[in-house]
């Protein structure tokens, strides 16, 4: 992104009374991003990205390079300046800001899966991440620990008193004992499960079913579980 020379602005071109802060904000010591050693970055200049004259609120990206000459690489610190109007004149309080570049994944998973199981909704988010950034080595090995997270907390919810035994039982034995009330949501378990574990494994088995039918398995395991919330919560408020 080019920037104007109107919009470019010296750091040290502040009024003496906020000076050493913005200083010691910009070129303290920091880890590098890049190679991850601890220095005294190097200060090449800093850039106005937004200015609000009503509130004298400046925000501003420092453009710093690393000092280790194997590196060099060029660092920002993104930080805003809040002018305070004095006696003498103006002082300048600065704070340092985020300045992350991560993908969000946005989920429209029903509210009742998010109550029941955050250990999937964590895992299934990851694993969305992860397919943003096209990791497709862990797609499926992200998927496949959500699905167990699922599983074996709806199981769970109505065999709480066989908490330690399902924990420790393999996926396919809880599928198998435990949804047999349901015939659809056992098959879909099975089919999760069985998709799921061949991309984690050595050697894939089912070679005619690729990432996209294990999503579509899960979309439909996910409603099918949340249906049968939803189910229980009917008929708790009809035969309470």
């Amino acid at each position: 992104m080019k920037w104007s020379n109107a919009m470019k602005h010296n750091a040290f071109q502040e009024n003496a009374n906020s000076i050493t802060d913005e200083k010691t904000l910009i070129n303290s010591p920091m880890t590098c991003p890049h190679c991850f050693r601890q220095m005294k970055p190097d200060y090449i200049e800093t850039v106005i990205v937004h200015y609000e004259q009503r509130s004298r609120l400046t925000r501003k990206v420092a453009i710093l390079k690393c000092t280790y000459s194997d590196c060099l690489k060029p660092i920002m610190r993104y930080y805003e300046e809040h002018s305070v109007g004095t006696v003498g004149g103006f002082l300048a309080d600065y704070r340092e800001l985020p300045l992350s570049y991560s993908k969000e994944v946005k989920t429209d998973l029903p509210k009742n899966i998010q109550e029941l199981s955050p250990n999937f909704v964590n895992n299934y988010k990851e694993t969305l991440l992860a397919k943003e950034y096209c990791l497709n080595e862990l797609i499926g090995m992200g998927y496949r620990k959500s699905i167990e997270f699922l599983i074996k907390d709806f199981v769970l919810k109505t065999n709480q008193a066989e908490n330690l035994k399902i924990n420790k039982m393999p996926l396919k034995t809880v599928i198998e004992n435990y949804l047999t009330s349901n015939e659809k949501l056992q098959t879909l378990g099975l089919a999760c499960a069985y998709l799921g574990n061949d991309f984690t494994h050595y050697e894939r088995r089912n070679l005619d079913k690729d990432i996209e039918d294990l999503e579509r398995f899960l979309r439909l395991l996910v409603s099918y579980i949340s249906n049968e919330l939803t189910f229980a919560e009917a008929d708790i408020f009809v035969n309470p």
